[in-house]
Formats: structure tokens, sequence, C-alpha cells
């Protein structure tokens, strides 16, 4: 399966545009970490108004709970951890 190429031109304040490196391949590590933490904000921003659960916000972000857990606290969140009533399958507990 071949992957299709998109291109997008963004203005950028010229203080950011200074500090941008040049190479394509640092600029699109830059947008990726910058798209994966704007998606862990939103997640949290729906957890803290009480719009999902910890684990959904986590799917949400496209990270494992494990992981959602500590940027809870550093976005000033006191997580509860919802279990499952259920015993987890391998698999299900993979994905935790």
């Amino acid at each position: 399966m071949r992957s299709v190429r998109q291109t997008q031109s963004l203005k950028l304040p010229a203080k950011l545009f200074e500090q941008m490196p040049r190479g394509i391949r640092a600029q699109r590590e830059i947008i990726t970490l910058g798209l994966q933490q704007w998606r862990v904000r939103k997640s949290l921003e729906k957890y803290r108004r009480g719009e999902c659960t910890l684990a959904f916000a986590a799917q949400d972000a496209g990270i494992t709970l494990r992981e959602i857990i500590p940027l809870a606290y550093a976005y000033g969140l006191e997580p509860a951890v919802e279990l499952p009533e259920h015993d987890l399958t391998p698999d299900e507990a993979a994905r935790l």
C-alpha cells in the first residue's frame, strides 16, 4: 500500500520561522511531536471536563493508559483509573 503525500503551507511568525530547522526531516519530526502533544492536551481537556474516561482520553490521544497517567498529573489532574468489571484478556491488558 502506497501512502499519499500532501503539501501544506503555513505562515509562521518571524520568531518561530527563525527557530525552525531547515531540514525537512527535522521539520517533520517537530510537526509530529507537536501534533502528538496537541492530541494529548485536547484529550486531557475532555477528561478534565468530565466528557470521557481516562482510558478513552488515552485512546483518543493515540497512547496507552499507562502513558497518559503521568501526563495527566503533569497537567494538574489527579486521574482516577477506571478498571473494567470483567477480567482483562492479555490483549486488553497490553493496551493499557
